[in-house]
Formats: C-alpha cells, sequence, structure tokens
C-alpha cells in the first residue's frame, strides 16, 4: 500500500525509487508525493488519504448506497468525514450511529460535530497519547484551513510506535538504525 511504500522510500536509493514511482499509477504516484511532502515524525507523515466523505445535506440512506458501491472501503472504517462544498470537515459520522439510525434522518441530525482532530504538523508522539487516551480508530487530519486531507489510523500509529521502539532498542545496545 502507498502508505507502506512511503515509509520505506526514505532509505531507498534514488534509482530505486525512481523505478517505484515509475512503476505506480498516476494516482498513487501523487498519492506517494503527497505523503513525501511531510516531515518524518509528524502526523502528516504518517496519515492515510484514503477516506469516504459525504455531506451533511444528504440523508443516511444515500451515504449508505454510496458505501455499498465502493469495492473496497478504507481499512480500518470506523466513520465516515462529512464536509462542506469546499472541502472542510464540519463533522463525523460513526459508522454505529450510520447502521442504528433511521435512513430518512439528515447526516446533519445525527453526525458529531466538533470532532477531535489532528494537523499535519503535529507531532506523531502527541498522536500516540490522543489514540490511547481516547482509543480511537481513526481520527481526521485537517490543514490549517480546517480542510480534510487525510485521516490518522490506529494501524499507523502502533507501526509508529514499534519504530520508536525498536530505535530505542538499538541505542540501549550502543547501535543507530543505520548501523542495523
Amino acid at each position: 500500500e502507498t502508505d507502506e511504500i512511503a515509509s520505506l522510500v526514505p532509505s531507498l536509493p534514488q534509482d530505486t525509487v525512481a523505478a517505484l514511482l515509475s512503476s505506480l499509477d498516476q494516482r498513487e504516484r501523487h498519492k506517494l508525493r503527497e505523503m513525501l511532502a511531510f516531515p518524518e515524525g509528524t502526523v502528516g507523515a504518517l496519515m492515510d488519504i484514503e477516506m469516504v466523505t459525504v455531506r451533511d445535506d444528504v440523508v443516511i440512506e444515500v451515504v449508505l448506497r454510496y458505501l455499498r458501491r465502493h469495492e473496497e472501503l478504507p481499512d480500518p472504517f470506523d466513520q465516515v468525514f462529512v464536509v462542506d462544498r469546499d472541502g472542510v470537515l464540519v463533522g463525523i459520522l460513526r459508522l454505529k450511529d450510520l447502521l442504528t439510525h433511521d435512513p430518512d434522518r439528515p447526516v446533519a441530525e445525527v453526525m458529531l460535530r466538533d470532532p477531535l482532530t489532528f494537523s499535519t504538523h503535529d507531532p506523531a508522539s502527541d498522536a500516540v497519547g490522543v489514540f490511547e487516551r481516547y482509543d480511537l480508530v481513526s481520527a481526521p487530519v485537517v490543514d490549517d484551513a480546517g480542510k480534510l486531507i487525510g485521516r490518522l489510523t490506529v494501524d499507523a500509529v502502533m507501526d509508529y510506535i514499534r519504530q520508536r521502539s525498536a530505535e530505542s532498542q538499538l541505542a540501549e545496545g550502543g547501535l543507530s538504525q543505520e548501523e542495523d
């Protein structure tokens, strides 16, 4: 997956990176470049840009039909992000609310407004604490204008924790990651 490729790219030789980029389709290449634009150790570097978005002026039944049309949903999938016409995050629609409310109810009545969000430049170490404290599966990532640009998942947070743990163990043994 693109997020896994992005984590490998910094340790690959430039000619290998060039060959890898040329093997990807245009959409995947664009996605990879976006992910590589953020500094290591930030939420932006960990986020995934695969997500499902809807507007708040539709009813739940429309969202359900929209989801059924997808061949595959982003994994893990626990919520739909609600955005306005400009892509600004206005709320989230949790999967449990989507399944338990009347299909004729508007998303605006069911969604959670002002959800917990991350910014692309937030430190990944801060996100670890927030995911642990609130038992999150995923969370929206927004830019400075509030526009939704990705999501941070528990999988990415766990990978970050594992990486930091491995680096710590190497340091205890007097080795650096390059030496490993």
